[in-house]
This record gives C-alpha cells, structure tokens and sequence, in this order.
C-alpha cells in the first residue's frame, strides 16, 4: 500500500468534472511521490511508536480500572464459570468459555497479561504475514509502510491496551479460508477445521466468515466439524453451571441484547435502537446474513479478497462492536488494493479506488477517541467513519457486479 501505488494515469479520453485540477494533483504526486511516501512513513512511525506505548503499558502495567479492562473481565468471568458461581453480566455465549480457557483461565490475570502479550506479537505476524501475501508486496518500502500502518491504526492499539481478541480472530479466520482454497487433504481440513473453532471464541466476528468457508471455499466439512466442535464446547461449558442451556443462553441474549442497544458504534443494532426498533435487533441480524449468504452463491466465482471484504463490511454492521473491531476494516482495504493493482479499472474506477484507498487509510490513522466523543462532533466522526466503510462496501459489490456481467 505504498504511495505509489495511488498515483493514477489517466488517458485525455478521460471526461471529468475538475479534469484539469486532477491532471495537476496527479503531475503533483509524481514529482513529489518520493517525499510523500516517507512523509507517511514517519507519521505513522510516530504514532505508532506513541500509541503502542501507551497500550503496552496499560496492558501490562497499569493496575487502575483501564489497564487491560478486557482481559480482565475475560481472566474474571471464566474463572466465574468454571467455579459455577453467578456472573454479574452474561455478555458471551456459553461456548466461548471453553475456548478462552487455554488462553487465560489457567494463568493469574498478571501472567496472562504477559502470556496476550506474546500472543498479540505472534498474531501481528501472522496478519502481516496473510496480507502482505495477500496485496503481493514485494519490495522492501512497501513491506515498511504495511507494517507501520497495521501498527499504527487505532484499532491494533486498543486491542492491545484493552487486551482484546480482535487480533487474534481475523488471521485465524484468514488462514482457515485461504487454506481451504488449497488442494484438500487431511491434514488441512483439520487445520480449518481447528481455526474455525478457534475463531468462534467471539462469533460476532467469525460467523459470517463461517460463510465464505462454505459457500465460497466449499469447504464443507471442516465448517460442519467446526460448528459440532462448537455445539460439544457448549453442553461441556453448561456442564459446569446450575441453571441448563436453555437458561443460559436465555441469559445472554437478554444481557446481550442490553450491551448492543447501549454501547458500541456504526452498527445496526445501535441505529435500530436509537430508531426505537429493539425488537428488531436480531431479525436484522440474520436478515444481513441471509443477503450475505445469498450474495456469495451469487458471486461464488468472484475473488476470494472480494468474498472477504464484503463479508468483513457484513461482520462489523451486522451486530455490536465498539472501535478495537474496526481492523475488520483492513480486509476490505486489502480487498480494494488488489482490484486497483488489477489494470481491470476504468479511469473514473481508479480515481475511485485510489481515494477510497487514501480516505480509509486516514481514517484507520485518526485518533479513536474521536469517535467516543458525544454529539455533535463524536456524531459528525462516526457518521464519517461509517460512510467511508458503505462506500468501500458499495465499490466492492459494484465491481463484483461487474465482473459477473464480463463473465
């Protein structure tokens, strides 16, 4: 994603509003493409070396009610289940506990804050590693700017300040789907098999991938092994409880249901509460998954990169999620890159794609606070933010749509 890449040529055949101002822009960045491209370089040196910093030390250090906040209701609560003593909140599903186990339920919560530590890096990797694969980068400055920018953007930040899951799904979630493109063996349907289940540890995230894996990779088995796993998980997690299965999932949809009308931003559970439509929530819900479903048979010939960034899209509107899951928003980054660097675009298309590209990798850099703001300049931030993701969204239908009718 260097600077490079979002100079665009456009031929004098090229009839626009402005035409003359944007041959300008364009001579522009080409003299001045070297300068910029570090000018980028640094800025996101800066933040991120300042915004880790801070994050490290709240997830390791601080001992206050903000240091590593969600890792600690994580440590606490599934200590809680397994002791089968009641839970304040029922924010996640029975199954999750199982799951969040082997990753904090057997270390004191100040040795998990270490053990996430190293988690979080070995994750950092694999997601670079995924993407980098994925864009095709090959020479170094590009590498650097990838990396500074995963670094650098808000949600990577929060996440580790939180001592949130985020960064530990998605690569996991990636990896099952790209493996699954793969010839098939035995050996890798159990490695998809076993990344889906671990990616079900927050099912906000990873269920709609859980389409992708079947529609569109038809990888049949290691989706149906995933969900049993899945589904055993659960009745052992019930196990431990008083109250049956039926009472604790009750539990959490009633908790659930309060934490997604209260908190949390740009999704459709917030905006149908805000509208007064509570009841609503959940038949959204599915109904966005029902149309995601439907679109991928539809476009199951499309690019596995564009399969994934409308579902990413999908996955942060379709129910709660606060600004630590907005790295959901670089799948359809990557999504968006690769059709750029496809030479299969118009001159208007490009334009287009360049300063989707530009605006969203700003928007991925802006302060995350602005976005908890109240109204009306947290408003006016969130609204942005909202309408730069709907517009990557409708580009990467837009181009599926079209390279359905080429076909």
């Amino acid at each position: 994603m260097h600077a490079e890449s979002f100079i665009v040529q456009m031929g004098p055949e090229t009839k626009l509003p402005f035409y003359d101002n944007l041959i300008a822009a364009e001579k522009w960045v080409l003299r001045n493409r070297s300068g910029l491209f570090w000018g980028a370089v640094i800025f996101m040196a800066f933040l991120a070396a300042s915004r880790l910093a801070y994050q490290f030390w709240r997830l390791l250090i601080d001992t206050g009610d903000n240091g590593a906040l969600d890792l600690r209701m994580l440590h606490e609560w599934t200590a809680l289940w397994f002791a089968g003593e009641p839970l304040v909140v029922y924010n996640l599903l029975p199954g999750t506990y199982p799951l969040l186990w082997p990753l904090t339920g057997w270390l004191s919560f100040g040795a998990a804050r270490w053990f996430w530590l190293v988690l979080y890096v070995i994750s950092f990797f694999w997601l670079f590693g995924i993407i980098k694969s994925g864009v095709a980068l090959r020479e170094r400055k590009e590498t650097v700017f990838l990396a500074l920018f995963l670094l650098a953007m808000y949600p990577t930040s929060i996440i580790v300040g939180n001592g949130q899951l985020t960064l530990f799904i998605i690569p996991a979630v990636l990896a099952a789907i790209l493996l699954g493109q793969e010839r098939p063996s035995p050996g890798r349907e159990a490695a998809i098999t076993l990344l889906l289940l671990f990616s079900a540890i927050k099912l906000p995230i990873s269920a709609p991938f859980f389409l992708v894996a079947f529609i569109s990779v038809r990888a049949y088995r290691p989706v149906v092994l995933a969900i049993v796993g899945y589904v055993l998980l659960t009745l052992l997690a019930v196990h431990f409880r008083s109250g049956g299965l039926l009472t604790n999932i009750e539990l959490w949809i009633r908790d659930s249901s309060k934490l997604a009308a209260l908190g949390g931003y740009g999704n459709i559970h917030k905006w149908l509460s805000a509208a007064g439509l509570s009841d609503f929530i959940l038949p959204a819900s599915f109904a966005l998954l029902i149309a995601l479903a439907a679109w991928l048979y539809r476009n199951r010939r499309a690019d596995i990169w564009i399969a994934l960034g409308v579902t990413a899209m999908v996955a942060r509107l379709w129910t709660y999620h606060r600004l630590y899951d907005d790295l959901l928003i670089i799948i359809p980054m990557i999504a968006l890159f690769r059709i750029f660097k496809s030479g299969l675009l118009s001159c208007r298309e490009r334009i287009a794609a360049a300063a989707l590209l530009f605006i969203s990798w700003l928007a991925l850099l802006s302060p995350g606070f602005f976005l908890q703001l109240g109204p009306p300049l947290g408003t006016i931030f969130r609204t942005g933010q909202v309408t730069v993701w709907l517009l990557l969204l409708a580009f990467l239908l837009y181009h599926a749509s079209t390279m359905e009718r080429k076909n």
